[in-house]
């Protein structure tokens, strides 16, 4: 799926859980369907407007195609004469595993800076800037420095997709620690709620006090408060980087 069309839907599908999760949570909290209607548009605005989680799976999918094309790169430096001519053939292969994305634009838009005879740092450089990510600097800046030295083409890309493949590794390995928090974290945050729901449909009138007088409003209010804060609290936690 190219990322253009990858990226609307997960909009979309962030629009309405957000949305939901504002209406169900809200709803419980003071058992009103205005105030549950205003609580739908503050998720999904805050859904729209932050795009931490947005641009982290967008950087993700990105590092992990440019990754494919370093490893597509790495053999055809040893076997084509020129590094454009194995630039080439490493985005024809690239195109012929992933199509046409974003990531592939990019690279077809390098390989027509090569035809123009443009120096290669500076090709490398537009390229990771235009990516955004940390990869494509890290290879733009070791290509870069090798053409400045003279170095070794072949075994600067080999070091630098080691380097990178390692970094990966390390990183799946600390997603895979964190997804049995990640798991904790989501029970944690939604077991009040579900006890709400549960007391709220077998007796209600257990919970009346919470929604019709004010230090009720008031308790629930402050519930509600220390349930952002938790969330926004473990949501840092679990945001580790590499």
């Amino acid at each position: 799926m190219p990322l253009e069309e990858w990226r609307g839907l997960l909009m979309i599908k962030r629009v309405g859980i957000m949305g939901a999760i504002g209406f169900i949570t809200v709803y419980l909290l003071f058992r009103s369907i205005w105030i549950s209607l205003c609580g739908i548009l503050v998720f999904v605005v805050y859904g729209v407007l932050d795009k931490k989680d947005y641009i982290k799976n967008r950087n993700e999918k990105i590092q992990s195609r440019f990754l494919d094309f370093l490893i597509c790169l790495e053999p055809l430096l040893k076997t084509q004469g020129t590094f454009y001519g194995a630039f080439s053939e490493a985005a024809a292969d690239y195109r012929r595993f992933h199509g046409k994305d974003d990531v592939s634009i990019y690279i077809d838009s390098a390989v027509n800076d090569f035809r123009m005879n443009m120096p290669t740092a500076e090709i490398l450089g537009k390229m990771a800037e235009r990516l955004n990510i940390e990869d494509a600097r890290i290879f733009a800046g070791s290509m870069a420095v090798c053409e400045s030295t003279g170095g070794n083409a072949i075994e600067v890309t080999e070091k630098t997709t080691e380097l990178l493949v390692g970094k990966t590794r390390i990183l799946c390995d600390i997603n895979t620690l964190l997804s049995g928090k990640a798991l904790e974290r989501k029970i944690i945050t939604i077991m009040p709620f579900v006890l709400l729901a549960v007391l709220s449909v077998s007796s209600g009138s257990y919970l009346e006090p919470l929604y019709s007088t004010t230090a009720g409003r008031i308790i629930m209010t402050a519930a509600g408060a220390l349930f952002l804060l938790q969330w926004f609290i473990s949501r840092k936690f679990m945001n580790v980087k590499v």
